[in-house]
């Protein structure tokens, strides 16, 4: 296991065969649904694929693209706050290169311009970027974000809204499920907060 960082602030073409686009505006196949107990159901087309984290606890829901796994991949989705109450102790993102919920990478943006890098081993997370504020992350509710993971080899590269934010190096994972995410919300708070993710496209040489 090997990480290094670098810092990045431009936009690399990736010139590989799309593999999946979805809009979300129906559920759609090869997908599957895992929450914790009181996470109410998806909702499609609202516009997007709508993700409710109950108040009054903490939670996580997770929606996995199980068809295929994907080894070296750019995977890109918009991702918008669409209500919370401040501070919204939650957040929203892509996990990849995941064998389960318990060993992936996962990156996070919160509704305040923040985003987060981790690496999740055995249930156990580190962080290889920990909560960073970047400008080029839209803050506030009703903000979008396009949220773009590549990872090439040990290579990964997090992009947001056309900039890149960072680049890692780390051999963890080589392959794996990629998984919408959100996750947050505070026993404190009885205030829902909701995401929506839309616009989702995957390229891979794979194929």
């Amino acid at each position: 296991m090997s990480d290094s960082v670098e810092n990045g602030a431009t936009n690399d073409a990736v010139a590989w065969p799309t593999v999946l686009e979805e809009a979300f505006k129906a559920e759609p196949a090869g997908w599957s649904f895992a929450a914790t107990s009181r996470t109410p159901p998806l909702r499609f087309d609202a516009p997007g694929l709508v993700v409710t984290l109950p108040g009054g606890e903490t939670s996580v829901a997770a929606y996995w693209f199980e068809k295929q796994q994907f080894a070296d991949f750019s995977v890109s989705v918009t991702v918008a706050l669409l209500s919370a109450q401040e501070p919204t102790q939650s957040y929203a993102g892509i996990s990849f290169r995941a064998k389960s919920d318990k060993d992936n990478y996962r990156v996070f943006i919160d509704g305040e311009g923040y985003y987060r890098l981790t690496r999740r081993v055995a249930n156990t997370s580190t962080a290889l970027i920990d909560w960073t504020r970047h400008e080029a992350l839209k803050a506030g509710v009703g903000e979008e974000n396009r949220l773009r993971v590549v990872a090439t080899g040990a290579e990964i590269i997090l992009y947001a809204n056309d900039v890149r934010l960072i680049t890692v190096t780390d051999d963890t994972f080589s392959a794996g499920h990629i998984a919408l995410q959100a996750q947050g919300g505070s026993a404190e708070s009885e205030s829902a907060t909701v995401f929506a993710f839309r616009n989702l496209e995957i390229a891979s040489p794979q194929g």
